[in-house]
């Protein structure tokens, strides 16, 4: 193979980890974003829902109603500590963030460093990049479907996902 294939080649590949990890990081964000959201609303109903129970214990109410919203207050509670939706936001936030600092790299590798670099140091660091990327995949939790679907439309509509500079190019 001729070098300045294998240099096209690597470019490509580059060119395959940013898309991948553009794809990747918005995901993780809109994952992070529904488990951030769902963890606030249970938060809220399940102390609502505690401290109505208090309430109507300490006044002259039917202790069923009162038996009720304390089962659903303990119930609430369980979901909490069961789905942990407070560690499934932050560990898709920490995924979003490793992606978007990948594809950062492979930008500046691309419009930048591989100018300067010779043929083996591109392979190394394409290797490099390729295994960070294999590490973060290994290491994340699995995007959910609503934030797949919600990261493609924003994407295909190119929103957020493209710097002011980068536009004017096309």
């Amino acid at each position: 193979m001729a070098e300045n294939e294998i240099t096209d080649n690597i470019k490509k590949e580059a060119e395959r980890i940013k898309e991948d990890s553009i794809y990747s990081s918005k995901g993780h964000f809109e994952s992070s974003k529904f488990w951030r959201y769902f963890n606030y609303i249970l938060m809220f109903v399940s102390i609502a829902s505690l401290i109505l129970c208090l309430v109507l214990t300490f006044g002259d109410y039917n202790k069923i109603i009162v038996g009720v919203l304390g089962i659903i207050s303990s119930f609430i509670t369980v979901i909490l500590i069961f789905l942990n939706p407070q560690e499934k936001y932050i560990a898709h936030q920490n995924s979003a963030n490793k992606y978007l600092s990948l594809k950062n790299r492979a930008r500046i590798f691309l419009d930048i460093e591989s100018f300067e670099m010779g043929l083996e140091r591109q392979k190394d660091y394409i290797k490099f990049l390729d295994f960070e990327r294999n590490t973060i995949n290994e290491n994340s939790p699995p995007i959910m479907y609503i934030g797949y679907k919600n990261a493609k439309k924003q994407i295909e509509s190119d929103r957020n996902t493209e710097y002011e500079i980068d536009k004017d190019k096309k």
